[in-house]
């Protein structure tokens, strides 16, 4: 059953995803939205680069220019858009989907921890990219007003600040009104950065000789340390590549690799030659080689066209964190966090004010604290490099378990890792100069998480410990103890459907009454984006167990699905898998998945407060830590959407 209120078609590799525009409409779309990160990092990750190795030679050039221009063939264009765009899940991309689809495989569960712990990790670094992401983004493209005039210097902060508080305050829209306008924006954009860097490389074509690898051996051979360093900042050439692999599902993986090939790639690759070439020729404009390929004419529109590519760049990394944060809360790793959606035809477009609040503090703080992209470079390095050596391996144990980790995705998949893991080690030389932040940001959110995935683990067993059977239950309302019966239909969510619900519980054992008609849901995240799957099973004596899969990517929304449920068992009953088992004495009662009882029906929730309990396995930050999280949990009845005037709330404390 497909998700409700979305259009859907059948792409070319069996799956589905939602309708859009095609042909050129859809690549230019692709451009603002998946390339915006990728696509400004020549704003700083040259000027990083040669911050790093100060006054260079002609060897140097080089080879640095070399390093960069292979990064991105290596890592992006064959890692991500020839390699992981192919692991699609079910159209949805990103670390967190690959994760899920790596547990759709039945790995071990060894296999599993080892997993969850590295897609916590990759998570973790990857909400402290965007944190610096939209600092360094805007920061450097503020920095071209001192091209102008040196003494807008003491600006540059300001005006950074006040574009990035202009952006996080319009997240609330989201991007469908403003969305149109992102991509021929970034068209223009990368139409300049190609032509800034062909002119420069057209006044001196002997750059082009840094295409080869050879400068990259050469390089390493006579000065090892210096390629080392340079590392530092070749890596923010590939910044972008992880959104690139998140917004997969915004578009498909054909229009993201047109684009990547046609548009993006030439274009970095001629403004990084470009910029090379002006360095050889003037290394007076060493400390910001992008702005100087710009005529003293044209610096204006370039540092406005600059500023809004990043506002784009920024926008594209704070909508993939909303989506991230979603998809952690569906698969147990974050609290499921309110959730706004700013779009009726398009699900993935959705706006979390928590996390926006908290995004826009920490991203004005580093941008204040740090003051310049050359400042940040350092702290943007680990961030990048560690999210994409946690995908890699994700990858890695996914292609492991299929026996597909010696074909040849799988071997370089394998050199992929090697090659971060330089870049990893590389950056940790900056860790006093701010490579700290992200690690700092990292192990916070790591400890958020396991600490949330650890506590929710404790509950489920305090539930399990305090249970009874449902199959006995159900046997026992033939019996002389049978609670009261009362007219209508209660729905009761529940986490197993093999245990009475806590809520039930509690109204049998002090009212001792039970409704003619009793439905108990179990809602669960499935490992696709957006399928919806239901299993019904009646009990008996109008009791009915109902099992709803929904995808990750998709809204809980229980009384639409029940609706549905009844309706396809009215109307299409080979569209929902049934297994029916009939009582004597049953057969003239009203079905609890009759389309009528659903719509009149009363839900009943459990709201569980946890406290400290005595020899708990966790421990008491982590206990400390998750209970202050439930209390960040959106209200139940706005997390399922149920109705306030037909739901009761029932509050249990229990021990972890």
């Amino acid at each position: 059953m497909t998700s409700p209120g979305v259009s859907l078609r059948k792409n070319h590799r069996g799956t589905y995803r939602p309708e859009g525009p095609h042909g050129f409409p859809l690549l230019v779309s692709a451009l603002g939205i998946v390339f915006g990160d990728i696509g400004t990092s020549p704003l700083y990750s040259f000027s990083a680069v040669l911050a790093a190795i100060g006054h260079p030679s002609r060897l140097v050039i080089f080879g640095t220019t070399s390093m960069i221009i292979w990064s991105i063939i290596l890592i992006v264009t064959v890692l991500y858009v020839g390699i992981l765009l192919r692991r699609d899940n079910d159209g949805e991309g990103g670390l967190l989907s690959l994760y899920a689809l790596f547990l759709r495989s039945g790995p071990s569960r060894r296999a599993t921890a080892i997993a969850a712990l590295v897609a916590i990790v990759g998570a973790a670094l990857f909400f402290g990219d965007s944190i610096i992401t939209p600092a360094i983004s805007v920061l450097s493209a503020v920095e071209g007003l001192t091209s102008i005039s040196p003494g807008l210097s003491v600006v540059i902060v300001p005006v950074a600040v006040t574009i990035l508080v202009v952006l996080f305050l319009t997240q609330r829209f989201g991007t469908a009104v403003i969305g149109r306008f992102f991509g021929p924006v970034m068209l223009l954009w990368f139409a300049m950065i190609a032509v800034l860097g062909l002119v420069s490389v057209l006044a001196d074509p002997s750059v082009l000789v840094a295409l080869s690898p050879h400068w990259i051996v050469l390089l390493v051979a006579a000065h090892p340390w210096t390629a080392f360093v340079a590392l530092t900042g070749v890596v923010l050439a590939i910044t972008g590549a992880e959104a690139l692999f998140a917004d997969m599902g915004h578009f498909g993986r054909l229009p993201i690799s047109r684009a990547w090939f046609a548009i993006v790639l030439p274009s970095l690759v001629l403004n990084y030659l470009g910029q090379a070439g002006l360095v050889l020729r003037t290394p007076g404009k060493i400390g910001h080689p992008f702005f100087g390929l710009v005529p003293g004419w044209a610096m204006i529109p370039a540092v406005v066209l600059a500023t809004l590519a990043t506002v784009i760049a920024s926008q594209a990394v704070i909508a993939a964190a909303f989506s991230a944060v979603q998809q952690a809360g569906r698969l147990q790793l974050l609290p499921p966090f309110a959730v706004v959606r700013v779009s009726q035809h398009s699900p993935g477009q959705i706006y979390v004010p928590l996390v926006n609040l908290l995004l826009a503090i920490a991203v004005i703080a580093v941008t204040i604290a740090f003051g310049s992209s050359v400042s940040l470079a350092a702290a943007y390095g680990i961030a990048v490099t560690v999210s994409i050596m946690a995908t890699t391996t994700v990858l890695t144990f996914f292609l492991l378990h299929q026996r597909r980790l010696f074909s040849p995705a799988g071997v370089f998949a394998l050199v992929a890792l090697a090659v971060v893991a330089l870049f990893v080690i590389s950056n940790l030389t900056k860790f006093v100069s701010g490579g700290w932040l992200p690690i700092a940001i990292g192990l916070v959110i790591s400890m958020i998480m396991y600490s949330w995935r650890s506590g929710q683990q404790r509950l489920l067993e305090a539930r399990r410990a305090d249970h009874i059977d449902l199959d006995a239950f159900v046997s026992s309302l033939a019996g002389p103890d049978a609670p009261t019966r009362l007219p209508g239909t209660a729905v009761y969510l529940c986490h197993s459907v093999k245990l009475v619900p806590a809520a039930m519980q509690t109204m049998i054992r002090h009212q001792s009454v039970l409704h003619e008609r009793v439905l108990i849901v179990k809602i669960m995240t499935g490992h696709k984006p957006f399928s919806t799957e239901a299993r019904v099973t009646e009990l008996g004596y109008g009791v009915s167990t109902i099992e709803l899969e929904v995808g990750f990517s998709l809204p809980p929304k229980v009384p639409a699905l029940l609706n549905r449920v009844a309706q396809a068992r009215t109307d299409f009953k080979k569209q929902v898998e049934s297994e029916s088992v009939t009582q004597a004495g049953t057969e003239k009662q009203p079905q609890p998945t009759d389309a009528q009882s659903v719509a009149d029906a009363v839900y009943f929730v459990s709201e569980v407060a946890p406290y400290p309990g005595e020899n708990s396995p966790m421990h008491r930050w982590q206990r400390v830590i998750f209970i202050n999280l439930m209390r960040l949990r959106p209200d139940l009845l706005n997390q399922y959407h149920l109705p306030r005037d037909h739901s009761i709330v029932l509050n249990r404390e229990v021990p972890i």
